[in-house]
């Protein structure tokens, strides 16, 4: 069985056994308040509910795959599914009065989310003890660039990998007498074209899992059509461009949410307007230049987080993760986000978006041209609040793994993976761990973007 019928199979079962669980949670709930007899008048209607469930769990990318990945992260995703689905549910007994009583269903969403979890966290505990502790051999074109690549895998969630060596390109001869000890094989984006074909040869002939860090241009290569011009074969790159009705929805998606946004977070947004200048010297807003979509530069606005005028003797620098510029305030709005917010007025605007790379300013932007020049195509799109790089990097993640996330989305970008962004993007900011700044050696000093040593 080929590699992606595996996985569209996994997909199926994984949704089976979510209905499964739906409806048993359904049935256990009516038979224990003795309403079993609605339960079966009403079929229909939990059978839209199951549906919506469904739809949440695709949204919140629980149908991706989770071998591999944190089970804490996976825990927490369910349990935010389900609040949405829960929400989903009284609101549907609010307009359907006539479907059974609304404390039923929601007793009956309280017992799908242990049988779910249950479910979930065994399925993850099998993969781990089958697919966890797989030792990996590092092939990088030098050792410092097999270190940073073999600090990810030491790094990752607890018990996957276990990094038995590094190796130049220079001694690939010795990869052979590994074979019998390794599982997987990482190949760093720095080692030339033909040496990855040997290497992948070698250890796929071998049984071996390959893993490949991608180069920038291979995102491109990612949507090319195979097509014939006379007798020749030809590969046919998009554009990246959007079509006009994705561009329709998109913008109708940004006004709607924003305006949403802001009058339900209103008490939060009035609060902070106080609070800041009355906790530091300074307005409650900072105002700063970014360059946007074509790049074309504009003021983005957030809540100061920083003491006033932070970079007058620093110069430009990226935040650090224990920043002295930051307020005792600014540290816990930055932790949830809040400093964020004012941003919905650029999206209301149409400076931004609410899902696209990150907008960063022009003193950056020239010192990644230099070392990625792919990072131009990020313009293509307009920045976003909230993009694929913040839902799965951290802040301190480098620019070149950030790039990549942000290629993924400009060549990929849809409703659906909009929705799916703006939905994880709740668990980032509840799990606080992603927004730590960039961490430097003790001994250095703001000197630029230089002296951020990233971990």
């Amino acid at each position: 069985m080929s590699t992606h019928i595996s996985k569209r199979v996994e997909k199926t079962l994984l949704i089976g056994l979510d209905v499964t669980l739906l409806y048993f949670g359904y049935f256990l709930t009516a038979w224990f308040f003795h309403q079993l007899t609605s339960f079966e008048a009403n079929y229909n209607y939990i059978f839209m509910l199951t549906t919506l469930c469904i739809i949440t769990f695709y949204l919140f990318d629980l149908y991706s795959d989770w071998k591999r990945k944190s089970s804490s992260n996976l825990l927490f995703t369910i349990f935010l599914a389900m609040i949405v689905f829960t929400f989903s549910t009284w609101m549907f007994t609010f307009f359907f009065s006539t479907f059974g009583e609304a404390g039923v269903l929601l007793t009956a969403s309280f017992l799908q989310f242990f049988l779910i979890v249950l479910a979930r966290i065994s399925l993850w505990n099998f993969s781990k003890l089958k697919y966890g502790k797989q030792n990996v051999l590092v092939v990088s074109k030098s050792s410092i660039d097999g270190q940073k690549v073999a600090e990810k895998f030491r790094h990752h969630h607890q018990g996957w990998f276990q990094v038995m060596d590094i190796i130049t390109i220079h001694n690939k001869a010795s990869i052979k007498k590994y074979l019998g000890q390794i599982d997987v094989v990482v190949i760093s984006p720095e080692v030339p074209r033909n040496i990855q074909t040997s290497i992948t040869n070698l250890c796929v002939g071998h049984g071996k899992e390959v893993m490949i860090i991608p180069e920038m241009f291979e995102f491109v290569m990612r949507d090319a059509q195979m097509q014939q011009v006379d007798d020749m074969m030809v590969f046919s790159i998009p554009s990246t461009k959007m079509n006009g009705i994705y561009q329709f929805f998109k913008r109708s998606m940004d006004i709607v949410f924003s305006i949403s946004l802001l009058l339900l977070l209103s008490p939060i947004l009035l609060g902070l307007y106080f609070l800041i200048p009355a906790t530091s010297k300074g307005p409650a807003f900072f105002r700063q230049e970014r360059i946007g979509k074509d790049g074309k530069p504009f003021y983005i606005l957030k809540f100061r987080s920083m003491i006033e005028n932070a970079e007058k003797i620093t110069g430009p620098v990226l935040a650090l993760e224990k920043d002295p510029r930051i307020t005792p305030l600014g540290r816990r709005i930055r932790a949830l986000r809040l400093d964020e917010l004012p941003q919905l007025l650029n999206v209301l605007k149409g400076e931004m978006s609410l899902i696209g790379p990150r907008p960063e300013r022009s003193y950056f932007i020239k010192q990644f041209k230099k070392e990625v020049p792919e990072y131009v195509e990020r313009f293509t799109v307009k920045p976003g609040i909230t993009g694929l790089a913040q839902v799965n990097a951290y802040y301190s993640t480098t620019v070149e793994d950030k790039l990549r996330y942000d290629l993924m989305y400009v060549r990929n970008c849809s409703i659906i993976l909009d929705l799916k962004i703006l939905l994880q993007t709740i668990r980032v900011v509840l799990q606080q761990k992603q927004a730590m700044g960039v961490t430097v050696e003790p001994e250095a000093s703001y000197s630029g973007i230089t002296i951020a040593k990233h971990n």
